[in-house]
């Protein structure tokens, strides 16, 4: 009960008082606007909220950690003003605003548009529902508030960080010295073939410009040369239920999505081929991209990958196998290796595929984890394997099962 409404109650009621003792016709009118004026104050406060309409925004594709830009914009559509009205935000597990996200409105005309903006950052990368909005409506002498939430809703987006993983190598001794170079290294000095030109896409180095194209067409044109299949990456993220560990934003998911990530990044920037293949409710998921401005593709999955899959690693390595080119290359993430996964190593390892996994110590992330498949069996399959733990960075680790030479 507000401090306004107490006061109108008690002068009413001291007023009619007044009036009994008195018998005075005036101070019963008085208390009866005063009574009119409450029962006027809560039916306006009731009221004023079904006359506004809500719109939400977001910039819905970051990376983690940065800002997100969330708005909400505020109309009028009433034929009266409304007075007094206060808009509190709601935001997700995991997503935070540097200051609470309340705006207070002293009114709101008929027709006037508001627009209500604020900053908030993720702490892990995934999709965000934001919304709904909880608003209070006052009348005008602030007697009564109305809370109501308005499924002001939206979606935000936020893509894991890709971690640099500076030179590299695919694949065993002899393997192409292109993907050795740090990122960017291009086709044109690794010595693979002419494949023929095309139009200039955004993320092309402007040295592979073919200028007499450029010029005849008008248009700017770059050189392509063929991609080997030792420049082709397919990462395999083990995403099935049960075998994501730890809590929060800390989980071994969260570490081998940003594994994935990195490779997928690398591979890209360095003009390799990069496929990505993942257990999900509805199945493998499987895409293939070529081309650098298509890393948005993988980081869309990568940011909606939940541990939820009904498929073991061995099988989703095994139905990806069929993509994968000879000669290519594949990582496993995995926090569970599972008792088939040396079996589908071996298979790939006859189809002269180069198989590295990354193998993530699944009780570093949660001590009662239970016990998986060792190294060595994997090892023994022809697989390089590196064991990556909670807090570890995870360059080095690549760089021993990717290194040509070692």
């Amino acid at each position: 009960m507000s401090f306004q409404l107490v006061t109108l109650l008690t002068c009413a009621a001291g007023m009619s008082l007044v009036g009994l003792v008195y018998n005075a016709i005036a101070v019963h009118f008085m208390v009866g606007a005063l009574l009119a004026t409450v029962v006027v104050s809560y039916a306006t406060s009731r009221l004023s909220a079904l006359a506004l309409e809500w719109r939400r925004e977001a910039a819905d594709r970051v990376f983690e950690h940065e800002p997100v830009e969330v708005a909400v914009e505020l109309t009028n559509r009433g034929r009266l003003p409304r007075f007094l009205l206060t808009v509190v935000d709601q935001l997700p597990e995991f997503m935070r605003a540097e200051h609470l996200p309340e705006f207070v409105l002293p009114s709101l005309w008929p027709g006037e548009r508001v627009r209500l903006s604020y900053q908030a950052r993720a702490a892990k990368r995934g999709v965000y529902a934001l919304g709904p909005v909880r608003v209070s409506v006052s009348d005008p002498f602030g007697v009564f508030h109305h809370f109501a939430p308005v499924p002001a809703v939206g979606e935000a987006v936020v893509y894991p960080r890709p971690v640099p993983l500076g030179p590299l190598e695919i694949g065993e001794t002899g393997a192409d010295p292109a993907l050795s170079t740090g990122e960017r290294a291009r086709a044109s000095d690794s010595g693979t073939e002419f494949y023929g030109i095309r139009d200039y896409q955004p993320g092309d180095e402007l040295r592979r410009i073919h200028w007499p194209a450029t010029a005849h067409h008008n248009r700017l044109t770059v050189i392509e040369f063929e991609h080997g299949s030792s420049r082709s990456l397919t990462v395999v993220l083990d995403a099935m239920a049960g075998t994501e560990f730890g809590a929060g934003a800390d989980t071994s998911l969260e570490l081998g999505v940003r594994i994935a990530a990195s490779l997928i990044h690398w591979v890209l920037h360095n003009d390799g081929r990069a496929g990505l293949a993942v257990g999900s409710a509805e199945g493998v998921r499987w895409i293939e991209l070529d081309r650098l401005d298509r890393e948005y593709e993988a980081l869309e999955v990568l940011a909606r990958v939940r541990a939820d899959g009904p498929l073991p690693v061995s099988q989703v390595l095994e139905e990806a196998g069929q993509y994968m080119p000879a000669g290519g290359a594949t990582c496993v993430v995995t926090a569970a290796p599972d008792a088939g996964l040396p079996g589908a190593v071996a298979l790939l390892r006859r189809q002269q595929l180069h198989v590295a996994v990354a193998l993530l110590d699944a009780i570093s992330f949660d001590p009662r984890a239970p016990g998986f498949l060792a190294p060595a069996a994997l090892e023994a399959a022809g697989a390089r394997v590196a064991t990556i733990r909670r807090g570890d960075r995870i360059e080095a680790p690549l760089k021993g099962v990717f290194l040509a030479n070692h």
